[in-house]
């Protein structure tokens, strides 16, 4: 961890938190999801620059150290294919692979469509070939309680969140999906209401591994990781 190397780069008027690791000349850049940042990749980067590969990993436009964008209620997964780009002409990096998951997979999807020039490979984790948009993911065949569902409803989560501190949240959110069973209140439940407080965090998710989280989140708050992926 202490030899992975942090900046700050200019991508598109923002300033995008990035970490490396590794000196190879084939690039692998790491798309994280929700509620994620670049640390969720922080295993895998090390045992990629151990393979003889550039590491490179970033915290995506409104989340962890990254500056919000200035309009998120605007944001669409378009900004994100267009920022990965964008971050690797920064970079100097004409191509990569591409690992994403979670929404990072989305962006992985777009980009390999859209700039195919640009990527090696594409490798994903939690999500099938999809492009978001009207045919993407049919959300009249979910529960109605499926938290994706109640997530892209405005001010929904915001005011469900509200109720707890952040390290609370996200605590809650990797209790809830480490576990096989879907994700779907009832009606008079919001999402956070279906964690028991006394669950302890799944093995492979440390006290110090939440605090990281929390504070990334304390910074930038929910408001753009809220709009992409779900709005």
């Amino acid at each position: 961890m202490e030899k992975i190397q942090h900046s700050h780069v200019q991508v598109q008027g923002l300033k995008l938190h990035v970490a490396q690791i590794g000196t190879g000349p084939k690039v692998v850049l790491f798309l994280h999801g929700f509620p994620e940042i670049w640390y969720s990749w922080r295993h895998q980067m090390i045992a990629v620059a151990n393979a003889g590969f550039r590491a490179v990993a970033f915290d995506c436009r409104g989340y962890g150290l990254s500056d919000q964008p200035p309009e998120p209620e605007k944001a669409n997964f378009n900004d994100l294919a267009d920022e990965v780009v964008a971050l690797l002409d920064s970079l100097a990096i004409d191509k990569a692979f591409l690992v994403g998951k979670d929404f990072g997979a989305f962006s992985a999807f777009m980009v390999a469509v859209t700039h195919p020039e640009r990527v090696l490979g594409v490798i994903t984790l939690g999500i099938p070939f999809l492009i978001p948009g009207p045919l993407g993911i049919q959300l009249d065949l979910l529960p109605k309680g499926f938290y994706v569902i109640r997530w892209a409803e405005p001010g929904r989560a915001e005011a469900d969140f509200g109720r707890f501190d952040v390290k609370t949240v996200v605590r809650n959110i990797y209790i809830l999906f480490c576990r096989s069973e879907l994700q779907v209140a009832g009606d008079n439940e919001e999402i956070m209401d279906l964690v028991d407080p006394s669950t302890p965090l799944p093995p492979w998710f440390t006290e110090e591994d939440l605090d990281v989280y929390a504070t990334s989140y304390q910074n930038s708050g929910f408001r753009n990781a809220l709009q992409v992926p779900y709005r």
